[in-house]
C-alpha cells in the first residue's frame, strides 16, 4: 500500500490491496455537438455479464467539433473489502464505458488486475529445535 505502480492496458497490475486506489486511464475519439456525461470504469468478474464489484466515476466533457477530437479520462476505484466465496479470483477483469452513451462502446480487459484479498503465506517451516 502507497506504492505507486502503472501498467500499460493488458497487463497485470499485481499487488492491489484492500484500501488501494486503483486509477483507470482511458481515452476515446470524438466528434459531434458540445455534450457532458460520465466515465465509469468497474473492476469485477465477466461471467455471462459483467459482475461489478468495485467502481469508479469521473465527469467527462466533450467540445463540438467537426473533427475527430481524441479525449483522455481518468477514473479512481477504492478497493474496499467484500465477502469472499471459494470461488472468488484473486485475478479481476476491467470494463469502461461512458453511462449515457452505450454506442460508444464497453471495452474490456480480462485477468488484469491482482487484488490480494485473503491473507497469504509461504515458507512456513520448523527452522530448528532446542532442549532448554
Amino acid at each position: 500500500q502507497g506504492i505507486s505502480v502503472g501498467v500499460p492496458a493488458g497487463q497485470l497490475l499485481p499487488g492491489v490491496m484492500i484500501g488501494d486506489t486503483v486509477r483507470v486511464h482511458a481515452s476515446i475519439d470524438y466528434r459531434g455537438s458540445a455534450l457532458s456525461d460520465t466515465f465509469y470504469a468497474a473492476i469485477g468478474n465477466r461471467f455471462v455479464i459483467f459482475d461489478e464489484i468495485w467502481y469508479g466515476t469521473s465527469p467527462v466533457s466533450f467540445a463540438q467539433s467537426v473533427d475527430w477530437r481524441t479525449y483522455e479520462m481518468s477514473a479512481d476505484i477504492t478497493i474496499t473489502e467484500i465477502g469472499l466465496a471459494p470461488w472468488t479470483p484473486g485475478v479481476f477483469d476491467l470494463y469502461i464505458k461512458l453511462n449515457g452513451y452505450p454506442a460508444a462502446g464497453k471495452p474490456e480487459l480480462s485477468n488484469v488486475i491482482e487484488i490480494l484479498l485473503r491473507p497469504d503465506f509461504r515458507n512456513f517451516a520448523i527452522v530448528s529445535y532446542d532442549k532448554v
